[in-house]
């Protein structure tokens, strides 16, 4: 009798509480939910807190290392592309005064066996001729049409022409043009206009041969 008393009593407060819970619902249906987000916050706050603790630290310390290994061989790779450019971009000046850099040269057997440009060869050429402070007064690119001509014909001024000797098709190469082999004391100037090339004034030229044909025996 008293073992059947106390399960009776067990029932009646599990019951009591299913109907307190079942009442909270009905009045307040997110209490509930509420109440299990609000427990459930402090471990996944304190997981959180420990991932921030420690990430930051062991990620600068991999950034660290990286950095201390990657940079001395990035010193040495822009010393050496920078050497490298040295070497290609070598000014030569002849001894007229004429001088130019090989911007883009021809690599291989066939480009060894080509001739490059000779006193009679015909050309065709893209270039950029603008003054030393950087004003463009022609651009063959910009015009869509190359300018062709017979190397040693004068057909254009001296510097252009002599510039263009030893180059191959499709090379590039920037020519610093002496006025003596430019336009001389005349320049280019037109009436009421002003000069396009000032008297006295020197050139430069970023050349790009299109093609080179010997000339005709």
């Amino acid at each position: 009798v008293r073992g059947w008393n106390m399960l009776s009593r067990t029932f009646v407060c599990i019951g009591f509480v299913a109907q307190l819970f079942a009442s909270i619902n009905a009045f307040a249906p997110g209490a509930l939910t509420v109440l299990r987000a609000e427990r459930a916050v402090p471990r996944a706050f304190l997981s959180l807190k420990m991932q921030s603790n420690e990430a930051p630290s062991i990620l600068s310390r991999r950034n660290l290392m990286k950095g201390l290994a990657v940079a001395p061989l990035a010193v040495l790779s822009q010393s050496v592309a920078a050497e490298e450019k040295k070497k290609k971009e070598k000014v030569v000046t002849l001894e007229n005064g004429l001088a130019y850099v090989d911007k883009s040269k021809r690599d291989g057997m066939l480009a060894g066996l080509e001739q490059g440009v000779g006193k009679g060869d015909f050309v065709i050429v893209n270039y950029v001729a603008y003054l030393k402070d950087g004003t463009i007064f022609d651009n063959t690119k910009k015009r869509g049409k190359p300018v062709a001509f017979q190397v040693g014909k004068t057909q254009v001024i001296p510097g252009l022409e002599q510039g263009l000797v030893g180059m191959k098709a499709g090379e590039e190469r920037q020519l610093f043009v002496p006025a003596k082999l430019g336009y001389g004391s005349r320049g280019v100037c037109l009436e009421g206009k002003g000069c396009l090339v000032p008297p006295d004034t020197d050139l430069v030229y970023e050349v790009t041969l299109v093609r080179v044909a010997p000339a005709p025996i």
